[in-house]
């Protein structure tokens, strides 16, 4: 059962008022093994970004020298001028698709879920999970168990979500398959699920 969402944000800051490039998000069971890309559930939008000047939001040159790093296609993917939508609908359609979800990740507690709330707040709308329900992906990552990650784009949002959320069901099933307590194996969020 998916229950959870992992988003991804490419962006032209590191704060959170950041400008956002673009948004990508899965719908994954951590405790799963589904996430082949044909048969994902997955959020993809790219952003106008005068939409977020409109709203306040910001840049920083530091992340736009950041930027001219980065892969060709990342920077492709990223500023693409075709498709953009305003910040507005984006974050109206992120919202239902992150509606009812029991966990929101993100690559980093203090990141990409801090500035969609702070994005939310902006536009007057409410954010679609509660603070208890996020989860940080680079802390589970540091259990020291090796996520397997498949090779992606870096730093193309729905890739990254995608690749995050594989991780994280590696992680979980090493975590359940190979623990034990009083001889059971250990099932995180047992009465969650």
């Amino acid at each position: 059962m998916k229950t959870d969402i992992m988003i991804d944000l490419e962006t032209l800051n590191t704060t959170p008022d950041a400008t956002i490039l673009t948004i990508g998000a899965v719908k994954f069971d951590p405790f799963g093994s589904e996430l082949k890309e044909p048969e994902m559930d997955s959020f993809y939008v790219k952003v106008d970004i005068d939409s977020c000047d409109r709203i306040g939001l910001t840049t920083s040159d530091d992340t736009i020298a950041w930027w001219a790093n980065q892969s060709k296609e990342a920077q492709e993917a990223a500023f693409d001028p075709e498709g953009r939508i305003d910040i507005v609908d984006a974050f109206a359609q992120l919202y239902k698709f992150c509606w009812g979800a029991k966990r929101v990740w993100s690559n980093g507690s203090c990141f990409d879920i801090i500035i969609c709330e702070h994005v939310y707040r902006k536009i007057n709308r409410a954010c679609p999970w509660k603070f208890w329900e996020v989860r940080d992906v680079r802390t589970a990552f540091d259990l020291g168990i090796n996520p397997q990650r498949p090779p992606v784009t870096a730093h193309h949002a729905l890739e990254d979500a995608w690749n995050q959320a594989v991780g994280i069901q590696n992680v979980y099933n090493t975590l359940r398959t190979s623990t034990t307590s009083a001889g059971a194996y250990i099932a995180p969020f047992a009465n969650q699920r």
